[in-house]
């Protein structure tokens, strides 16, 4: 059985999830090699919805824009009672991360997009067409036994494996690794159409207890419906074409449209009880399964790909040690899990099981109407978890976890820098580690900071941003100076006036640095950021 030389990272699955840990990891100039048991990248429908977060990550690996392209951008829900009449909505109109926070697209065109993108990677093998079916891990790595459609066999030595396999993982099975949770009792039967003949262009949610449904529009003319199974209907009885027309008539215009795929789904809360095993790391679909009542499912595993890669990437280029790696199974269950629960609830809001549950619950989002804060709690989808993480590759601060800027996201502002030219806030950061000071007087912004071990190592780059109403001067050496356009950052993180930011490359907040006594935080990160 042949054998090849040691691969850096070796991707298992080239779905969204492996073909985007594939670009994140060649932006950062490490050779891969992805393996496909399938011929192609799936020409058929499945995910459907992109958040702010996701778009961010494809912003680092310099796709956000492209992708945008193919997307039906920023679009919200209209939650509809048994009677079809509105009772609730969700329409967000913040862009704290610099995207806005939902939007449609075709999973065949993304994973085609992503695809096409790594072709310009000389570092970059991909073969489809070609499985594995064995691993065996040692303290110099992972060998991955891969099978190809004529059957013979080879072994692939690779340094480090990421299991982006999908929901039935059969790397997560051959590393004996469970997954916790549960499955739902009813099933769901998806239609995907083309050439829509509705124009509505928001999600309509129809929590009726007699046929709950979802009902989202996508770009191009696309359409998706999903209906629950009531109880004693078969697959076959629900895939009929006479069962199905019923159902388009009874939702909308679309009867007789060319539907491209139907089928039924089960819908599962799973998470897997390990996501790292020494040298190989579960992603996506592989770590966790979560209900599409939230459009979370492929967005979580894009924020997998994201935490990882520039972790991997750092220890490979020696810029740290392997202990990193360790954090990649501290900070993402928790918020994984969060979002699995906030689509568990919305399902119980889609879901009611008689009509007084229906009525009930209509009558409580409808009360809230009536007092702004909690209205705009649900309009603004600030329901939905905030990016951030309590353990993990990070220096606590010690201060509230509310109100802490450590272990969130970095927000994402409209900047202007020198010549009046625009930049969202990452284009400025670049790739890597970033040190940010909010000061209005950009000379003195890095004064009193106590020398870096780790600068150089790190590439760190030095950003000062001025408040909204100062104007740009020159920094000291090394330092680029942007001005907070509409007050978004000072709005977002306001603490900044009183700390330097050390931003971590997937735009975490890695360490407050509080000017007033700087040392032992400096101390803290030189321990952590070494080689």
């Amino acid at each position: 059985m042949p054998t090849e030389d040691i691969t850096p990272v070796t991707i298992v699955g080239a779905g969204p999830v492996g073909l985007m840990l594939a670009n994140l990891l060649c932006a950062y100039n490490i050779p891969v090699t992805l393996f496909e048991r399938h011929l192609t990248t799936v020409k058929a429908p499945r995910a459907v919805s992109i958040d702010d977060e996701s778009l961010r990550s494809l912003q680092i690996a310099g796709l956000a824009d492209r992708v945008r392209n193919i997307c039906a951008m920023d679009y919200g829900s209209i939650y509809l009672g048994p009677d079809r009449k509105p009772f609730a909505s969700v329409s967000p109109s913040a862009a704290e991360y610099g995207h806005p926070r939902r939007s449609a697209f075709a999973q065949p065109e993304l994973e085609a997009l992503l695809a096409d993108s790594l072709g310009q990677y000389p570092g970059l093998r991909i073969h489809f067409g070609q499985e594995v079916v064995g691993i065996e891990q040692s303290d110099t790595g992972v060998t991955l036994e891969v099978q190809a459609q004529d059957g013979s066999r080879h072994k692939h030595h690779s340094r480090y494996v990421a299991a982006c396999d999908g929901g039935r993982s059969p790397i997560r099975h051959l590393l004996h690794i469970d997954m916790k949770g549960h499955t739902y009792e009813k099933k769901w039967l998806i239609l995907d159409l083309k050439g829509t003949r509705d124009n509505f262009r928001e999600t309509r949610v129809y929590c009726d207890p007699r046929r709950p449904g979802i009902n989202l529009p996508g770009p191009n003319g696309t359409r998706r419906f999903e209906f629950m199974l009531l109880d004693g209907e078969t697959d076959e009885q629900v895939t009929d074409a006479a069962f199905v027309s019923q159902l388009l008539r009874d939702h909308g215009p679309d009867d007789g449209i060319e539907i491209v795929r139907k089928q039924v789904y089960p819908f599962h809360a799973l998470m897997a009880t390990e996501w790292k095993k020494r040298a190989v790391f579960l992603l996506g679909d592989a770590a966790h399964l979560t209900p599409p009542f939230a459009g979370q499912g492929l967005n979580s595993g894009l924020r997998d790909a994201s935490n990882l890669a520039w972790k991997l990437a750092s220890v490979i280029h020696g810029q740290l040690g392997p202990a990193v790696l360790e954090s990649y199974a501290d900070e993402r269950p928790e918020h994984a899990w969060e979002l699995i629960n906030m689509a568990i609830k919305l399902g119980r809001v889609m879901m009611p099981d008689t009509m007084l549950k229906a009525r009930l619950i209509q009558a409580g989002f409808r009360a809230l109407k009536w007092v702004p804060p909690a209205n705009d709690y649900i309009t603004q989808m600030r329901y939905k978890p905030k990016p951030r993480f309590s353990k993990g590759f990070i220096v606590a601060d010690g201060a509230n976890l509310r109100t802490t800027r450590v272990g969130r996201m970095l927000p994402q502002p409209e900047v202007e820098a020198d010549g009046r030219s625009r930049h969202r806030l990452d284009e400025i950061l670049g790739k890597g580690f970033a040190l940010i000071a909010f000061h209005p007087d950009p000379p003195n912004a890095f004064s009193g900071l106590p020398e870096l071990p780790f600068e150089a190592r790190l590439g760190l780059r030095r950003i000062c941003i001025t408040p909204r109403h100062y104007n740009i001067v020159p920094g000291t050496a090394g330092t680029t100076t942007v001005r907070d356009m509409h007050a978004d950052f000072e709005r977002n993180c306001a603490s900044a006036r009183e700390s330097w930011l050390l931003v971590r490359p997937d735009r975490y907040v890695m360490a407050c640095i509080p000017r007033s006594n700087p040392q032992a935080t400096v101390e803290t990160l030189s321990r952590m950021l070494h080689a």
